[in-house]
């Protein structure tokens, strides 16, 4: 089971919504990919790069975990070999 299934799985019990963002127009190859993967997140498209100008992202992938009253809690750019942990301690925090 991919790992984004894995954290999916946790919403519920730790009061998250877990979603990707396609800032690249490229929704249908972004979807293709994650069927692949056999991962079942939401993807959502941001055509107009909203997400950029108001979260500043400029390199994918680009992680946001946000708590319940909308604070950052943690943000990753990039993936590095220990993401899945620093994700996983973030999430036990909240």
């Amino acid at each position: 089971m991919p790992q984004l299934e894995r954290f999916r799985e946790q919403e519920g019990s730790l009061g998250f919504r877990l979603f990707l963002i396609d800032a690249t127009g490229m929704l249908r190859r972004t979807r293709a990919v994650m069927r692949e993967k056999g991962a079942g997140i939401p993807v959502l498209l941001d055509s107009h790069s909203y997400s950029r100008q108001v979260l500043g992202t400029i390199y994918t992938p680009t992680t946001f975990v946000i708590d319940a009253e909308g604070r950052l809690r943690c943000r990753l750019v990039g993936h590095s070999p220990d993401y899945t942990q620093i994700l996983q301690d973030v999430l036990s925090r909240i």
